[in-house]
C-alpha cells in the first residue's frame, strides 16, 4: 500500500494525464493571461483585439476592454460569426450579445475559427470543463479532500429530498398512498425517478400497463400534497390515444384513483369536515374569468358523504384525453406554445436587444416577440393549479406532450406559489432537483451541451423561461423569496456554463451512468443558503403562505419584470464564478 503522500502524487498525476494543461500561444510575447484561472483551467490563446485584450481558455472567453471586462463561459455561447469584415459577433444562450472589433480581417478570421472549435458540442461528456475543474480541485485540496468533497456536494436537504418531502407534506401512507419501486434502476422509465408516489391500491402490474399507454412510459405520479386539505398535484406524459381512440382501463383507473386517494387521506378529512364543500366553478368570476371551463361537481350532503366523495380531478394542458373516458374529471387545454415557438420568440427578443432602441416603438417591438405573452399563459396555467388545489381542494393532473418541458414549468410554478418552503433557498434547490432533474427535463438537448447535440431543433430556453416567471413573482412579492435576482441570474449562467455538473445529461439515469455526482461539483455549493450575495434583504418568513398574482393583461406594470431576461445583456460580470 502507498502512503498518504504517494497517494496524493498519484492523484496529481492522474489529473494531469486525464486533463492536461494546454500550451499557451501568445500573439505578443509581452501579453499575460488577464484573469486568475480556475482549478483545471488553462488558457490556450492570448491576443490583442482593437482596444482590448482577448483570451481563450478551455472554460471561457475573456475580453478586457478599456472600460469594461467580458467573461463568458464557452458553453454559454450559441454562435459566432464575422460581421463588417473586422467584427466578431457572439450570440449567447442567456440573451447576451457580445461584439469584438479586430484590426485586420485575417486576425478576425483566426479568432472566429478558434471560437467555433471551442464552442462545438462535446464528442464525449468528459470534454466539458466541469470534470477537469473537479479533478484538479481534488488534487489541489488533496490534504482536505473530505472537506472539499463536502463543499462540492449539495446539502442533505437535496440528497435526501424524496424522503424529506414525503414526510414534510404529510402523505398518508397507510390509507391513501404508497411508494412504488417499480422504476428501480430505471427499468420502467429511463426519464423518471426510481421512487414514485401512487394510490395505495394501485399495483405495480397496473402501473406497467399504464406505462405502455403513456408517452415515453411517463405514468401519472404524485409530486405534491397540500398540507391543509390533502389535494395533490400529479404529472405525466400524454396518453397514446391515436386517431383510433385507443383507451386503457388501467390508466383510467389510475387517474380516477388519484382523486379517490385524496378523499381517503385520513390526514385531510378533518380539514374537509371543517371547511365543507369548497368546490366552485372557476368560470364564476375571479382572476381567471377569461378562461372558459366547467368545474362544477355535485354537492355532497353531510359530513359523512363529504369525507368519501372524491373531488373532480382537473387535467391541465391535456393533449389527447377523451373526457368521456375519465369520469369525474375535467379536461382544460391551455394552448401553451411548443419549444419551436418558444425558441423563435426568444430569438426575436434577443435580436431586439441587439438593435438601437427606438423609444417610440420599443414596447410594440417587445410585444411582437411574444415573449411576455408566453410568460402570461404559463403564469395563468400555474394559477389555475393553485386555485384548484388551495381554494377548491381539488386534485390536479398536469402534462404536455412528453411531460418534460411545459409540465415542469407549470408544476414547479404552482408548487412555488402554494408552498413557502420552495421560496427559501434550500426549498428552491429541492424544487429544481425534483421537478426538473428527477423527472427528466432534457437539459443536455435543450441547452446544447450534450454529447454530439448538434440538432438545433432540440434546443430551447425552457428552464430560462421558467426562471423569468419566477422573477415576475419576485417582483410582485418582494418579501416572499429568500433569494434575490442575482441568485436567478447566476443560476441561468451556470445552467449553461458546464462549470458544475448539476445540469449535465438529459435525466437522472444518464447522470448516474456517467457518475456526474462523484466527478463534478454541484451548483448548489455556490448558490448555498449561507452565501449572503444571494440573500434577499427584504425577505420575511412570515410573508404570504399562498401567493396569487396579477397577470400581464390585468396588471400592466408586471411587464417591467422582463428586465430579468434583458439583464443578461448588461450583466457582463468580471467574476465568472
Amino acid at each position: 500500500m502507498c502512503d498518504e503522500e504517494t497517494q496524493h502524487s498519484l492523484e496529481c498525476i492522474q489529473a494531469n494525464q486525464i486533463f492536461p494543461r494546454k500550451q499557451l500561444i501568445r500573439e505578443d510575447e509581452n501579453l499575460q493571461v488577464p484573469f486568475p484561472e480556475l482549478h483545471g483551467e488553462s488558457t490556450e490563446y492570448v491576443g490583442r483585439a482593437e482596444d482590448a485584450i482577448i483570451a481563450l481558455s478551455n472554460y471561457r472567453l475573456h475580453i478586457k476592454f478599456k472600460e469594461s471586462i467580458v467573461n463568458v463561459p464557452l458553453q454559454l455561447i450559441e454562435s459566432v460569426e464575422c460581421r463588417d469584415i473586422f467584427q466578431l459577433h457572439l450570440t449567447c444562450k442567456d440573451c447576451k450579445v457580445i461584439r469584438c472589433q479586430f484590426s485586420t480581417f485575417e486576425q478576425c478570421q483566426e479568432w472566429l475559427k478558434r471560437l467555433n472549435n471551442a464552442i462545438r458540442p462535446p464528442s464525449k461528456i468528459e470534454d466539458l470543463f466541469s470534470f477537469a475543474y473537479h479533478a484538479w480541485c481534488m488534487e489541489v485540496y488533496a490534504s482536505e479532500k473530505e472537506q472539499h468533497g463536502d463543499l462540492c456536494r449539495p446539502g442533505e436537504h437535496v440528497s435526501s429530498r424524496f424522503k424529506n418531502e414525503v414526510e414534510r407534506m404529510g402523505f398518508d401512507m397507510n390509507n391513501a398512498w404508497r411508494i412504488s419501486n417499480i422504476n428501480e434502476k430505471y427499468k420502467l422509465c429511463s426519464s423518471y425517478p426510481q421512487e414514485l408516489i401512487v394510490p395505495v391500491w394501485i399495483t405495480d402490474k397496473e402501473l406497467e400497463s399504464v406505462a405502455g399507454f403513456r408517452s415515453w412510459k411517463r405514468i401519472p405520479a404524485v409530486v405534491y400534497r397540500h398540507q391543509g386539505n390533502g389535494a395533490v398535484i400529479s404529472r405525466c406524459g400524454q396518453p397514446e390515444v391515436s386517431w383510433w381512440g385507443w383507451r386503457n382501463a388501467d390508466d383510467e383507473h389510475l387517474v380516477q384513483s388519484v382523486a379517490k386517494a385524496c378523499a381517503s387521506d385520513s390526514k385531510s378529512n378533518s380539514s374537509k369536515l371543517v371547511n365543507g364543500n369548497c368546490s366552485r366553478d372557476f368560470s364564476n368570476g375571479g382572476d381567471l374569468s377569461d378562461v372558459e371551463f366547467d368545474s362544477s361537481i355535485s354537492n355532497a350532503s353531510g359530513a359523512e358523504s363529504l369525507a368519501i366523495q372524491p373531488q373532480k380531478l382537473l387535467i391541465l394542458d391535456a393533449r389527447c384525453e377523451c373526457p368521456e373516458y375519465y369520469p369525474n374529471c375535467e379536461v382544460v387545454f391551455m394552448g401553451m406554445a411548443n419549444i419551436h415557438s418558444i425558441r423563435k420568440s426568444f430569438q426575436s427578443l434577443r435580436l431586439l436587444c441587439t438593435q438601437m432602441p427606438d423609444p417610440g416603438n420599443w414596447l410594440s417591438a417587445l410585444e411582437s416577440t411574444k415573449w411576455l405573452q408566453h410568460l402570461s399563459v404559463l403564469l395563468k396555467s400555474a394559477l389555475l393549479v393553485v386555485h384548484a388545489v388551495d381554494r377548491d381542494q381539488r386534485p390536479v393532473l398536469v402534462h404536455c406532450s412528453d411531460g418534460w418541458d411545459r409540465t415542469p414549468q407549470i408544476v414547479a410554478l404552482a408548487k412555488l406559489l402554494l408552498d413557502p418552503y420552495y421560496r427559501t433557498i434550500e426549498g428552491f434547490q429541492v424544487l429544481v432537483e425534483m421537478e426538473w432533474l428527477d423527472f427528466g427535463h432534457k437539459f443536455a438537448d435543450r441547452c446544447g451541451h450534450g454529447e454530439n447535440s448538434d440538432d438545433l431543433n432540440e434546443r430551447c430556453p425552457v428552464f430560462l423561461q421558467w426562471l423569468d416567471c419566477v422573477h415576475q413573482l419576485q417582483r410582485q412579492f418582494p418579501c416572499s423569496f429568500e433569494f434575490n435576482e442575482a441568485f436567478l441570474v447566476k443560476l441561468v449562467q451556470h445552467t449553461y456554463s458546464c462549470l458544475f455538473g448539476t445540469f449535465l445529461c438529459n435525466n437522472a439515469k444518464e447522470r448516474g451512468e456517467k457518475h456526474t455526482q462523484e466527478r463534478t461539483c454541484s451548483v448548489w455549493s455556490l448558490l448555498r443558503a449561507g452565501n449572503k450575495a444571494f440573500k434577499n434583504l427584504l425577505y420575511s418568513s412570515q410573508s404570504e403562505s399562498v401567493c396569487t398574482f396579477y397577470c400581464f393583461k390585468c396588471h400592466p406594470t408586471v411587464g417591467n419584470g422582463v428586465g430579468f431576461v434583458l439583464l443578461g445583456v448588461h450583466c457582463l460580470r468580471e467574476n465568472v464564478c
